[in-house]
């Protein structure tokens, strides 16, 4: 009974094995060896990804657990990983990545190369990051944030103000069947309806 659980506690010391792999041949999904140029949708338990044989994204909002061999990466939405010559690159779709293992935090622009050693990861010039694993997620952009208040400051009409501020926009209002205000027409139910509403400032 002893020696049937030693192996159970081995394997519960390493931990789970990811659900996504990179293996000479391809990328594994589950029981499913992906080695096509194309990248085509897949899940990966409940989580969606676009996989080929040498590019996995995530799309989950969820991280990602992919398996490098003796190493692995939590992968966040929004990155791609792929397999390059002499290592891997990570990129994003235009946005800052941070990439973190333990206490420290290595923060790039849009892509990474990294090569695995002995040690963990060496990302170049950008640094290196020690350990079996590592976190790589975007970083939130404040640029629609910025947009937003641009925006705001430059268009500050409302039309609960007493007096109007910023842009004045003209209406140009055209009749099919002749002006409503000609009193030929003011008797008519059809022409009374057509008159524009009323304000006391004389905006529409």
């Amino acid at each position: 009974m002893k020696l049937l659980l030693i192996p159970a506690l081995v394997l519960g010391a390493l931990g789970p094995s990811a659900p996504v792999r990179f293996e000479a041949d391809g990328v594994r999904v589950g029981s499913d060896l992906v080695t096509g140029a194309a990248v085509s949708l897949k899940e990966a338990g409940a989580l969606p990804l676009l996989v080929s044989g040498s590019v996995v994204e995530s799309l989950s909002g969820e991280v990602l657990s992919v398996d490098l061999g003796e190493k692995q990466i939590q992968l966040g939405a929004g990155l791609r990983l792929a397999r390059t010559a002499d290592g891997y690159r990570l990129s994003t779709h235009g946005m800052p990545m941070s990439l973190k293992a333990g206490d420290l935090t290595l923060t790039t622009d849009r892509a990474a190369s990294f090569k695995i050693t002995e040690k963990g990861f060496d990302f170049g010039v950008l640094g290196t990051l020690d350990g079996a694993s590592f976190t790589a997620k975007v970083l939130a952009s404040t640029a629609p944030a910025a947009a937003m208040e641009v925006a705001t400051v430059q268009d500050g009409v409302s039309p609960e103000k007493p007096s109007r501020q910023g842009r004045i926009h003209y209406f140009r209002r055209v009749f099919s069947d002749g002006d409503p205000l000609n009193s030929a027409n003011a008797a008519s139910g059809v022409a009374i309806r057509m008159i524009p509403r009323v304000t006391p400032d004389g905006a529409p």
